[in-house]
């Protein structure tokens, strides 16, 4: 009895240490909008940053924004304001007014006031500016895909190709 009790312990520890453990895909965002003078930039800018999902571009309180939505367990917002500050596209952050923030800036980049109903999304025209012109403008891409496209495909081609299924290098080979 002790050896089928052992066997089993054997056989079925490590599938309930599996079922156990959370997907990294379940893992929620947190978004935060950042103004800056354009916001192509920012979503190409923004979107090249690992831990960023999605981008878009968008307007608040007058300014050009570009919305973010990251994975806070692959970098924290400090960082990620840190990084928008350097790249020059972290002029003002805006959160949402459920999050509380002590002091007035985050990674170096003055805190707005929350984000709120009056964020407008630019056109679809203006959306992910860097692909346009390019073979991967006519591809049918999810928004991550969209956003990691975008980010690269004018800097480092080999980086925007990881995006894509194989499929979709298929089809862009194809159309050369």
């Amino acid at each position: 009895m002790k050896t089928v009790v052992c066997l089993a312990a054997l056989v079925f520890a490590p599938l309930l240490c599996l079922s156990a453990e959370p997907a990294a895909k379940d893992q929620p965002t947190k978004r935060v909008a950042f103004a800056q003078y354009c916001f192509w930039t920012g979503e190409m800018q923004l979107g090249q940053i690992d831990g960023v999902v999605r981008t878009e571009a968008g307007y608040f309180q007058g300014r050009e924004v570009t919305l973010v939505d990251f994975d806070p367990s692959r970098i924290s917002l400090e960082q990620l304001a840190h990084r928008a500050k350097a790249a020059g596209v972290g002029e003002r952050l805006h959160l949402s007014a459920a999050a509380t923030v002590v002091g007035g800036s985050i990674g170096g980049v003055s805190v707005g006031a929350p984000l709120d109903g009056s964020y407008r999304t630019a056109p679809a025209s203006d959306q992910k500016k860097q692909i346009e012109g390019t073979p991967y403008a006519g591809l049918k891409l999810t928004p991550e895909q969209a956003t990691k496209v975008n980010a690269f495909v004018r800097v480092d081609l080999s980086k925007a190709r990881e995006w894509l299924t194989g499929a979709q290098r298929e089809q862009i080979a194809s159309a050369r």
